[in-house]
This record gives structure tokens, C-alpha cells and sequence, in this order.
């Protein structure tokens, strides 16, 4: 039988009854937090749920320097169970509404700009990670496209028109597309990989949602992980 866990009004799960013990044992799970099993409207106390039933001893928690990879299975819910230490430097904190807007307000240019600072996260946690060559590329076509475009407007103020300007805008508009897909997916296998084996809780990101929000969508789940380890810190982890 499977459990779901209730918090703040949020629902998570459904995790077994041995992941609810393990959780319980580690703190992510609150004795306190309402629980009921799958086909049951009803919420109990996870303490009734518990009841007599032993609980698994937690880990001891890593020493300041050491790569934390065990105690919390990979298969962690995706509401986010996360030791409340880590070794690793937290995600870009900026709220995924204020990227959007920014974004919206400077005519995209804030998008590529914090495209590089969550890249520069991904760096530190993978420092072998490939997106750094990928998007680099992508960003000096992007730069060279938007001067060709001033280029071309100023000669054609001046009455000067190029018949090769149009062919090879097109090819680093291409060229620019594929690096920049090759970057942003490569960014997203190095982000589930840290949150499933580095700091294991279960992430899942959508290929669709990478290939059209890739920025904002990134952002969205960093600002959710932020604030589960705030609430982690206060006491209530997410």
C-alpha cells in the first residue's frame, strides 16, 4: 500500500510504507504530518500510521567537505525530500516570475544573461559538464546575429543592400538554434543527475518545457528547491 503526505496544503507521494519509515528516520518526514493511503480521503497523523512499526536508523549526516550520496533513495518524491545539509552551493535564487519579467522588460536580453548565471551553477556542481562549449558558441552567434542585424539596418538606411546577408543570417540562425538546444538539454541531464545522486529528491524535467521555456522552466524548479531548504532550515522540511 502507498501513502501520501500532506503539508501546507501540498500533497506528496505516494511513497511506500518503507520510504515513509526512512523518511521519518532521516526528519523529512514530520510524525506530525497528516498522511493517508491511496483510495482514502481521510488524514491521520503519520504517527498513527507509523504506530509500533520500527523505524529505520537515519544515517549519520556528512561531515563539512564530504559528497553526500546515500541516505535519502534516489526514487525520492517529488515534493522535494532533501537532507537539510548539503556540500553543494545552492541554485540561482532570483523567483522565476522576476526572470519573466526582467526578461520581458529588457526584450529578452535578461533571459540569455541568466541563462549564463544558472550555467555557472551547473559548472560548480559538474564542473566537466559540456553545456559551458554549447551555449558559449550559442551566445557568440547570438551576439554576432543581433550585430549583423544592426549592420545590415544601417547600410540599408544608406541605401547599400547585400543579396548574402539574408542566406548567411539564416545559417547562424540555425547554426545558434542547435547549439543553444544542445546546450539547454545538456544543462537539464546535468541538473536531474546532481538532484538524483548528489542531492537526491527525485527531480524530473520535461523536454517539452526545456525545449520552450528552458530558462524560466530551470528557474521554476531552483526556486521551488530554495524554498523547500528554507523551510528545511526553519524547521519544516518540504
Amino acid at each position: 500500500m502507498n501513502y501520501f503526505i500532506k503539508r501546507e496544503e501540498k500533497e506528496y507521494g505516494p511513497y511506500s510504507l518503507a520510504d515513509l519509515q526512512k523518511y521519518v528516520a532521516s526528519g523529512n518526514v514530520l510524525l506530525t504530518d497528516l498522511c493517508r493511503s491511496e483510495g482514502l480521503a481521510d488524514w491521520v497523523a503519520v504517527s498513527q500510521v507509523i504506530g509500533n512499526i520500527p523505524v529505520p536508523v537515519a544515517a549519520p549526516q556528512p561531515v563539512a567537505g564530504t559528497v553526500y550520496r546515500g541516505n535519502v533513495a534516489s526514487s525520492a518524491p517529488s515534493g522535494y525530500a532533501m537532507q537539510p545539509t548539503s556540500a553543494y552551493p545552492p541554485p540561482p535564487s532570483l523567483h522565476w516570475a522576476i526572470v519573466l519579467l526582467l526578461t520581458f522588460l529588457t526584450c529578452g536580453l535578461f533571459s540569455m544573461i541568466w541563462l549564463v548565471v544558472e550555467l555557472l551553477w551547473v559548472k560548480k556542481v559538474k564542473p566537466d559538464t559540456k553545456g559551458v562549449m554549447y551555449l558559449s558558441i550559442a551566445v557568440g552567434l547570438w551576439v554576432a546575429l543581433i550585430a549583423m542585424s544592426g549592420y545590415q539596418g544601417f547600410m540599408s538606411a544608406n541605401g547599400h543592400v547585400s543579396a548574402g546577408f539574408p542566406a548567411l543570417s539564416l545559417m547562424l540562425d540555425l547554426a545558434y538554434f542547435i547549439f543553444f538546444l544542445y546546450g539547454v538539454f545538456t544543462m537539464r541531464s546535468d541538473i536531474e543527475e546532481h538532484f538524483n545522486t548528489a542531492e537526491p529528491i527525485g527531480l524530473s524535467l520535461s523536454g517539452v518545457m526545456t525545449f520552450f521555456f528552458s530558462v524560466f522552466y530551470f528557474q521554476y524548479h531552483f526556486t521551488r528547491i530554495n524554498e523547500m531548504k528554507q523551510r528545511q532550515m526553519t524547521g519544516y522540511p518540504g
